[in-house]
């Protein structure tokens, strides 16, 4: 028997036993445990980790090497949350999603690459997007389109963007159902975390609070998810701000239909001009197009101009992107990418970027995205 003989740690130590106690009544008395059975024929002799952090620690919960194609990675579980199987060949590291929880997985990766995870409750919910046929379709082309072989330029570029962003597109909305479940807290924050706080961080931690209620601010997920919250409000930050109260900076480059553009002549015809970075295999470039079509349709008569300057560097990509997306505002490129002279004369730290020019030639704003950026253009015109 163990004496306390301070009593101040008592209830702390009847927190945890209770805590325990609870946890162990919950798994019928047994200590959960998480057992997964890999296939990876590729790293045949090499060191396979279940790791709990791949971008931060990379805290090492289990090992193993791989023989005849095969390992096994067995840990307790002391919560459940997002991990990843990982491995090193030569100078490049793999990741493969995988959700730590009590039961039995097994996990193989295709001849795509891609990893398919079976055989326990949260594992076959959360990644059940692995196993979606139009997903697994488009992974296949989207490795296909990467073979050595395969062409790279025109047309095959294009169509290599189509693919990603449907794969893309695919994975997002079934994390965002999973997000969005109403019922299981564990799965909602594991879903935002997967997701980045995409596509609306702000909705994204709200969810993530509310589980913090039931599942505690020490979660682990919880933790990670308001870890990524911080760091990219830091980031926007840093963005913002940008080149405010400083002379716009002029170019003159063609416009998507051949013609030359001056932007110059465009902020002195209208009372702001929105100078937008964008490209055509940006995913959130594309998906805030949108917004910005309601902005002009409800702004352009009261003086609201937008141009678009695409950081491409395929004419094709470019032209088929700006068809699909159908913009009603000039939308220019000199092709050069992130090479670019007014890339590099602009605060495009990333893209989607931004800048609002006024009508005597100043910026007024930098950077603002989503919510933020429809208010302030709201703003001007009320």
């Amino acid at each position: 028997m163990i004496h306390i003989r301070n009593k101040k740690y008592q209830p702390m130590i009847f927190v945890m036993a209770l805590a325990a106690f609870l946890f162990a009544f919950k798994y019928g008395g047994k200590p959960p445990v998480f057992n997964l059975n890999g296939e990876l024929k590729e790293a045949e002799g090499l060191e396979i980790k279940l790791v709990r952090d791949p971008y931060g620690d990379n805290e090492t919960l289990a090992a193993d090497t791989v023989r005849n194609g095969h390992f096994h990675l067995q840990c307790p579980v002391k919560e459940v949350m997002n991990v990843s199987v990982a491995y090193r060949r030569n100078r490049e590291t793999f990741h493969y999603p995988v959700i730590l929880e009590n039961g039995k997985v097994t996990f193989r990766v295709t001849s795509t690459g891609l990893s398919q995870v079976t055989g326990a409750r949260y594992n076959n919910w959360i990644l059940g997007y692995q196993r979606d046929t139009a997903y697994i379709r488009a992974d296949k082309a989207l490795w296909e389109s990467r073979q050595p072989n395969a062409p790279k330029v025109g047309e095959a570029e294009w169509a290599s963007i189509q693919v990603f962003m449907e794969r893309f597109d695919i994975r997002s909305r079934y994390l965002q159902q999973v997000l969005n479940n109403g019922k299981d807290q564990t799965a909602a924050v594991i879903a935002a975390v997967l997701l980045e706080l995409e596509p609306d961080r702000t909705k994204s931690m709200t969810i993530v609070n509310a589980a913090a209620k039931h599942l505690g601010d020490s979660s682990f997920i919880v933790r990670t998810a308001r870890r990524m919250d911080k760091e990219q409000a830091a980031t926007i930050a840093r963005r913002q701000g940008k080149m405010i109260n400083e002379p716009f900076i002029d170019f003159t480059v063609p416009a998507v239909n051949g013609e030359m553009l001056r932007l110059g002549d465009r902020v002195k015809a209208s009372k702001y001009t929105l100078l937008q970075f964008w490209a055509s295999w940006c995913v959130p470039c594309r998906a805030e197009i949108p917004m910005l079509k309601q902005l002009y349709a409800d702004y352009h008569t009261k003086g609201l101009e937008i141009v678009s300057f695409s950081m491409d560097n395929s004419r094709i990509a470019w032209q088929k992107a700006s068809a699909k997306e159908n913009m009603n505002w000039p939308n220019v490129s000199d092709l050069l990418a992130d090479k670019s002279p007014v890339i590099k004369s602009y605060p495009v730290l990333g893209i989607p970027a931004n800048v609002i020019i006024d009508q005597q030639g100043k910026i007024i704003s930098s950077n603002l995205i989503g919510n933020e950026l429809e208010e302030k253009i709201k703003s001007l015109f009320r």
